[in-house]
């Protein structure tokens, strides 16, 4: 089950951090340690936050070690602030947000007709990557996505080559925010967003926060869309808007945790999408192929989902190297 709050997913990013750079000083005192417990238990966004916010303790530890910010002599008692919890609590946490390594620019050019330079990124299957923009904005990309990035003085331009990426842009309205995927493009100023394009599937995007604007170049006005709205542009179709729950938003958004969110989906359509994510393949008889799946899974173990549905819903599995068949009884 998942339960939301108010709180904004930035607000939410910064009660993590805070979080846990309190832990990272020392431990907790009892009363501390139920509200941290309770605060967890609150909201579903909160434990993905929190995992963030620890990974980048790790990672600036690794980069910039625990050495203490030269300052004024402090008073008796009080807290030493490290380098990290600085960098952390500043803006870090939403900056380094996603799972796994940050992503490593695979080549970096300058485009000879912009003279600008020119950075290409890629996940491999399975793998999702967060990269921090020169900018202050965040790409996190998920399992084989491949998407280029070139700013310019007039815009920050993203290419969507394949996959599905998730932007949670810094507000800059002399530089629009243009993501480009086929023959859509995805403007926005400042707001958090996803953007997928998967083959056999129309151009999805889906609007955490802020307000983005689509356009094609067959349109001669563009459609907006606001929070928890969810727009299809099929290739051979208008662009579509529909109105989500916030509930939906953030089982879509599972896979920045390394997770996958079912809610009644059926079981075929599970085993797809276990497949973007593994090249372990989920075969399923046609026979039980309607039947529903609800829960919240480990995107890279295909096998341990089948076992799970296999066994709520009754099913017969038959695992055999790198592929797993789900039948009637």
């Amino acid at each position: 089950m998942f339960k939301t709050m108010s709180a904004s997913n930035q607000e939410i990013d910064k009660q993590a951090a805070d979080w846990a750079a309190r832990r990272d000083l020392r431990n907790l005192n009892p009363e501390e340690q139920r509200e941290f417990d309770s605060w967890l238990a609150a909201d579903i966004r909160h434990l993905g936050a929190y995992g963030r916010a620890e990974a980048v303790l790790a990672r600036l530890e690794r980069l910039h070690g625990a050495a203490a910010i030269e300052s004024a002599p402090m008073a008796a008692g009080a807290t030493r602030w490290t380098r990290r919890r600085i960098l952390l609590v500043g803006s870090a946490a939403a900056g380094f947000a996603g799972v796994g390594a940050i992503g490593r620019v695979a080549w970096e050019r300058v485009d000879p007709k912009s003279n600008h330079p020119e950075q290409y990124f890629a996940t491999a299957v399975g793998q999702t990557h967060a990269i921090l923009l020169a900018d202050g904005s965040v790409m996190t990309l998920n399992t084989s996505t491949k998407a280029t990035v070139r700013f310019t003085n007039e815009a920050r331009e993203i290419h969507l080559l394949q996959g599905e990426a998730l932007f949670e842009v810094a507000k800059n309205k002399r530089r629009p925010f243009i993501v480009t995927a086929g023959d859509t493009k995805v403007r926005a100023i400042g707001t958090s967003f996803t953007v997928s394009m998967l083959p056999a599937r129309p151009i999805l995007v889906l609007v955490r926060e802020g307000v983005v604007e689509l356009q094609r170049t067959t349109m001669a006005v563009p459609i907006r869309a606001s929070a928890n709205v969810q727009v299809l542009a099929p290739s051979n179709a208008p662009i579509a808007t529909v109105a989500i729950p916030e509930a939906q938003v953030e089982r879509e958004l599972a896979w920045q945790y390394g997770k996958i969110a079912f809610d009644n989906q059926p079981l075929q359509e599970a085993a797809d999408e276990f497949a973007r994510y593994s090249d372990v393949r989920i075969i399923v008889d046609p026979e039980v192929a309607g039947r529903t799946v609800t829960g919240l899974f480990v995107s890279s173990d295909p096998i341990g989902f089948a076992k799970a549905a296999a066994s709520v819903l009754k099913l017969r599995l038959d695992v055999k190297g790198r592929e797993v068949r789900i039948s009637a009884s």
